[in-house]
């Protein structure tokens, strides 16, 4: 898919998107200790769900378009509520893999965040009593400590998905790939098992470090084949608006490929380019983002 981003929306959806409020959580960014969140609490606010629910028809593509034309709007805005933008969190797609997505998901795994530090290293009985305080709508996400050995397999995620927990991110190795059931990302993996001995400080006492990027209990947690992403309820929320237009902007340039139209001449490439060539400021835009026609195809409002 083409990747849109707000540059190429028009002046008055731009308005629109820099006069939203933002109000941040007051989740702290930074790894380390942090007062103990009510993340069940959490996970019931009505506000989350419709969050939630309006995630299942994104992709982190679109996401992180809508991520990157916020981060410029903050970094040039005078708005001190925009200027207050976290931005998404992409975990480092060299290393974090998806290993296993249920048939039956759509192809995104989407929850809160619920946090486990390993005490040491290639033990993962902090792990194992972390799933017995994971309920529907949880994602666990992991740091292993630099761990060698794998700390969940085949029997964590069977029970996981028998709890309603919609998949576990690990910084570190787990196994069984071919026989994992929820959601799993991890960063190795290896069919060595690591022991059962250190309790650790238990769920949700402390931000992780998670393939490059610091999770919060009570984050949203958002994955795809693409790619891992976190980030605070709010972050998420001031996204969304953006995203969803990119999505259906992008459904209707293919519906209008399909009957023949060319990419190119959906958008204002030939003039892009020249400009660009030149050194001319611009950016690469629909010739109408609010209503595209094609043959055959009826006209759609995507304002």
């Amino acid at each position: 898919m083409m990747m849109i981003t707000r540059l190429g929306i028009p002046a008055a959806l731009r308005h629109q998107c820099r006069s939203a409020s933002v109000h941040l959580a007051a989740l702290g960014r930074g790894a380390g200790k942090a007062k103990k969140p009510d993340v069940t609490e959490h996970q019931q606010n009505g506000h989350v769900k419709d969050i939630i629910k309006r995630l299942q028809k994104l992709g982190t593509g679109p996401l992180c378009d809508a991520d990157k034309g916020h981060k410029l709007t903050s970094s040039t805005s005078d708005d001190p509520d925009l200027k207050k933008y976290e931005g998404l969190n992409l975990m480092d797609t060299d290393v974090m893999k998806l290993r296993h997505a249920p048939k039956q998901s759509g192809g995104v795994m989407i929850g809160v965040a619920r946090t486990v530090q390993l005490p040491r290293p290639n033990d993962f009985l902090a792990v194992l009593s972390a799933l017995t305080e994971l309920s529907a709508g949880d994602v666990l996400v992991v740091n292993t400590g630099g761990s060698t050995r794998a700390v969940a397999g085949s029997l964590f995620t069977t029970e996981a998905t028998r709890r309603g927990v919609n998949g576990i991110v690990v910084d570190g190795p787990i196994r069984d790939v071919a026989e994992l059931e929820c959601f799993a990302y991890s960063t190795k993996i290896t069919p060595y098992a690591g022991t059962v001995q250190h309790v650790g400080e238990g769920v949700d006492v402390s931000s992780v470090q998670c393939a490059g990027v610091t999770v919060n209990p009570g984050d949203i947690i958002f994955g795809d084949s693409d790619g891992v992403l976190c980030g605070s309820v709010d972050t998420f929320s001031a996204c969304l608006h953006d995203a969803e237009h990119i999505v259906a902007a992008e459904q209707r340039l293919i519906e209008g490929m399909k009957v023949g139209n060319s990419l190119h001449s959906m958008t204002n490439f030939d003039e892009h380019f020249a400009a660009r060539k030149e050194g001319r400021e611009s950016s690469l835009t629909f010739k109408d983002l609010r209503t595209v026609k094609f043959t055959g195809i009826d006209s759609v409002e995507v304002s």
